[in-house]
């Protein structure tokens, strides 16, 4: 192993780019892999904040139910039938809708949470107000911080929704549903600004819509008791994660952001492959007179790979702390995710692709003839 950390002091040049370049995939990775985090937290958080144990879908019209936003839609009947099941502590309808708010400075699109009035799953989805109070009515919102901010509105402002006037109530915490940041509206308001039940007044009260899927709190109740009141509701419960499915962009931006890591991964694994192939083949008659003194092939075998295990190590460490200072400046524009597993997760991948891809270079080594140091053929 001497030999080996001896000559990455004697060939600093090319030691010194091969870790650059190990070094920028990394980085590429930390930033693309904050990103996609980033991307699918703001996909995702405003459902992930209802700390629901099932997302309830229902159908529309005589369809079965099926997972997605878009086209789902629970009743009051539905909705009673899952709140007096066995194991089911709450079943809170949620109205999801997207739209534009009409503020003082700008219309910034937005998206609409319907709740009842007097729940407390808005507290308990984004903790205390900012400014205001969380209670809701049909006639008064809740925005979040960033909508506020946009819009230029603040508590006791008027606002316009879908034609619609209300009154901001107060300011909470951002979350986030497709990328769009999130207000908080009663179901009555939800309602009116979704024109939900519209001309359907003559309807049986246990057919008014009253939102968009159901967010059940059943810590206690076993997957039966959950299977029962879905057949019995004719409705579909799935878990947050199994609900994200149900989001139009979710897969296919996530799945493409996965594939270009994929690529990274792969690309790191054959730069490093290529570059210790090439200088294992330069280093074969020094390691012909390791073997010809007498080295072991399992010595020559460890000496290169802690050789490649020190470079990859510092170009992977190199790589992670700016992707961790660049990405620390990325979060003030960007929806990018900054923490210890998007950062390190790269780098221990990057080194471990690039180590494996070492051995496949280093494995010639085995077959070195101790007759070479002796000009031999």
């Amino acid at each position: 192993m001497f030999l080996g950390i001896r000559e990455i002091f004697s060939a600093r040049g090319r030691f010194a780019l091969i870790a650059a370049v190990v070094g920028l995939l990394t980085l590429l990775l930390v930033m693309l892999t904050g990103l996609t985090g980033g991307l699918g937290q703001q996909n995702t958080a405003g459902l992930e904040s209802l700390k629901a144990d099932r997302l309830v879908f229902g159908s529309a019209g005589s369809q079965e139910p099926e997972v997605s936003f878009t086209s789902s839609s629970v009743t009051a009947g539905e909705q009673k039938i899952w709140a007096n099941q066995d194991g089911v502590d709450s079943a809170t309808p949620v109205g999801i809708s997207q739209t534009v708010l009409e503020g003082s400075a700008a219309s910034p699109s937005i998206a609409v949470f319907g709740i009842p009035a007097g729940s407390s799953l808005l507290h308990d989805s984004v903790g205390h107000a900012l400014e205001g109070f969380t209670e809701l009515s049909d006639s008064t919102v809740v925005l979040g911080e960033t909508i506020a901010q946009d819009s230029g509105t603040k508590v006791g402002d008027k606002v316009t929704i879908s034609g619609n006037t209300f009154t901001v109530g107060g300011i909470v915490a951002d979350t986030y549903y497709s990328h769009t940041p999130v207000m908080w509206a009663d179901t009555a308001a939800w309602q009116k600004i979704g024109h939900v039940n519209a001309g359907a007044s003559q309807q049986p009260a246990d057919q008014e819509i009253v939102g968009t899927v159901l967010a059940i709190s059943a810590p206690h109740a076993d997957d039966a008791a959950l299977t029962s009141a879905a057949d019995q509701s004719g409705t579909k419960a799935v878990t947050t994660k199994e609900s994200f499915q149900g989001l139009a962009a979710f897969q296919s931006e996530r799945g493409s952001l996965q594939a270009m890591q994929g690529f990274l991964y792969g690309i790191s694994a054959l730069v490093t492959l290529s570059f210790l192939t090439v200088w294992t083949i330069q280093r074969t008659r020094d390691l012909a007179v390791l073997r010809a003194l007498g080295a072991s092939t399992g010595y020559l075998l460890r000496d290169a790979m802690i050789q490649a295990a020190i470079i990859l190590f510092g170009g992977a460490a190199l790589g992670a702390l700016l992707g961790w200072v660049l990405g620390a400046l990325a979060q003030n524009a960007l929806p990018f995710q900054l923490n210890l597993l998007t950062v390190l997760g790269p780098a221990v991948g990057i080194w471990a692709i690039g180590l494996a891809g070492s051995f496949i270079a280093t494995a010639r080594i085995t077959k070195i003839d101790p007759m070479i140091a002796l000009g031999g053929n």
